[in-house]
């Protein structure tokens, strides 16, 4: 079978090897019993620990809730890593039982000074938890010291969107968030709950980080019907990371219009915008052809012209 060929390597001495063997398995044979068996099989015999979180990852993409007790060990590790590996296979696998003891967790996180075991399980619990749970998270973050710790913002963002049943007080405070990793997830979530008009109003927003995240948001969420607001943003904000993030949207939403602030964009003296448009002119035709902006501009325009979309 295909599971046996891909297998081997999962035994691999080259420790990427066996990681990105278990994630092929992962991609390719979700819920698959075969798969997580020969998976599974490595748990006792894998002794780099970076490995052996992806093969916990790589069993949640594979297990089915029957079999939850295969993750115990990794629930109660030592490892911060690995318990939070723990967590996250747990929220794929979902079920009654995942769900228990994703709260168990909760109750005893045990040492999680950056909060990734938590935050993971907020994670987790947006995908397989309740109504109920929204409330115990909460006080999780708060007992836990989450305001200090921007995973754990970002975090409860989304399980907020995906579990409170009025979201809005929450991540109406968590979209003004000085950290852009936390105002986006909370940008993103107001759509995920849906809510996109809340995205749309903060559009108009008078803080500048507000406006870049709910830029984002229009563009994660597609809603391109907003397209025009993402336009004179990107051309007109007084704020250049606004301008920025409305571009990037743009892009996401294929608008012509992007193109060439893409290009503009190569030419940027911020590395992380010049690096941005990079990816995303790969992304949109699949070239490498470094910041090379006239090289990048006949290419947005060949594929224009070709139809590609």
């Amino acid at each position: 079978t295909v599971v046996a060929a891909l297998a081997p390597g999962l035994a691999d001495p080259v420790p990427d090897v066996r990681a990105r063997s278990a994630g092929a398995l992962a991609a390719a044979f979700a819920r698959d019993a075969a798969a997580f068996a020969a998976v599974r099989a490595r748990f006792g015999a894998e002794r780099d620990e970076a490995v052996l979180a992806a093969l916990v990852l790589a069993a949640g993409a594979l297990a089915t809730p029957a079999d939850v007790a295969a993750f115990d060990p990794f629930v109660t590790s030592p490892s911060v890593r690995l318990r939070a590996a723990a967590a996250t296979a747990l929220g794929d696998v979902g079920g009654a039982a995942a769900r228990a003891r994703l709260l168990a967790v909760l109750a005893a996180p045990g040492d999680d000074p950056d909060f990734a075991v938590r935050g993971a399980v907020f994670l987790a619990l947006a995908r397989c938890g309740e109504r109920a749970d929204a409330g115990t998270i909460l006080v999780a973050y708060r007992d836990g010291g989450g305001a200090n710790r921007w995973f754990a913002r970002a975090a409860l963002a989304t399980a907020v969107a995906a579990l409170d049943a009025d979201p809005v007080p929450v991540l109406d405070r968590l979209v003004a968030d000085e950290d852009a990793r936390v105002s986006s997830a909370a940008a993103l979530a107001f759509v995920r709950c849906g809510r996109p008009g809340e995205v749309v109003r903060r559009l108009s927003d008078p803080r500048p980080g507000v406006r870049a995240a709910a830029a984002a948001a229009v563009a994660d969420g597609g809603l391109v019907d907003e397209t025009p607001r993402l336009r004179a943003l990107a051309t007109g904000d007084p704020d250049r990371a606004v301008r920025w993030s409305a571009a990037l949207a743009l892009s996401r939403l294929d608008d012509p219009a992007a193109d060439e602030m893409l290009v503009a964009g190569l030419a940027s003296n911020d590395p992380q915008v010049w690096a941005a448009a990079v990816a995303e002119c790969r992304r949109k035709t699949g070239l490498s052809l470094g910041r090379d902006a006239d090289a990048w501009a006949a290419a947005l325009a060949a594929r224009r012209k070709g139809g590609r979309r």
